[in-house]
């Protein structure tokens, strides 16, 4: 799999850097020597290659450009891709599951079926334990939960 590179709004930052570097009247190289990096690096960037966003603020500050200037420009403001219902569906569940533990749910011990039932009572949810799980799991990796075995059970509590 390729890299993502978005070639036209590079090549517009590029263009907004060098017009700027010229109005200044410096050669690449003086923003080389001003940034520590190489002549090439500066052109490639100017160029509209990929970089870091480090590199472009060193050469923003160089040039007395402040960043939101470089990347004036337009951009179509739209996600590469549209969130999925799924992904869109786990965010929902997981910020219900951050309900419950921002609030007095988890004082005491639950499982993950005692979640599953109260986002279905509360919020008529339909999910399942495993969802449920991984998501606690997840709190617990936090250490915002602690986790507990009972037989069976794994007994999810606020820490």
């Amino acid at each position: 799999m390729s890299r993502y590179k978005d070639k036209p709004n590079l090549v517009r930052l590029g263009t907004n850097l060098t017009k700027q570097r010229e109005a200044l009247e410096l050669s690449v190289e003086d923003v080389s020597e001003m940034t520590g990096f190489s002549a090439q690096t500066i052109r490639n960037i100017e160029a509209g290659e990929e970089s870091s966003l480090s590199y472009v603020i060193a050469i923003c500050q160089a040039l007395d450009l402040h960043p939101t200037k470089a990347f004036d420009f337009p951009i179509k403001l739209e996600p590469r891709f549209k969130l999925s219902a799924v992904r869109a569906e786990k965010t929902r569940l997981t910020q219900r599951i951050e309900g419950f533990v921002a609030s007095d749910y988890f004082n005491q011990g639950r499982t993950a079926k005692d979640v599953v039932s109260e986002l279905n009572e509360v919020y008529q949810i339909q999910t399942t334990t495993s969802a449920v799980s991984v998501i606690l799991k997840r709190k617990v990796d936090e250490q915002i939960l602690k986790i507990a075995q009972k037989g069976q059970q794994r007994i999810y509590k606020k820490n």
